[in-house]
């Protein structure tokens, strides 16, 4: 899985080409920090799917997938 910094992220998030606020979780992160992006089961007409960051050293357990409705 590809992994973004948060820079990346706010950038992509505020780009038109993408759509606005479609990432979510970006106030839990920190500027040094390396994540990756996991569709969510939550949706948007006008963005699409929403999507949220998590560490990439995050260990995805049942409780994580389900705490953020992740569709994997």
């Amino acid at each position: 899985m590809s992994t973004y910094s948060k820079a990346t992220l706010l950038q992509m998030n505020a780009d038109p080409k993408y759509g606005y606020n479609w990432i979510k979780n970006l106030e839990n992160i920190n500027d040094n920090q390396q994540v990756v992006l996991y569709p969510t089961g939550f949706g948007s007409l006008y963005t699409g799917n929403i999507y949220i960051a998590l560490p990439s050293t995050l260990t995805l357990t049942d409780y994580i997938r389900n705490k953020y409705n992740l569709s994997l």
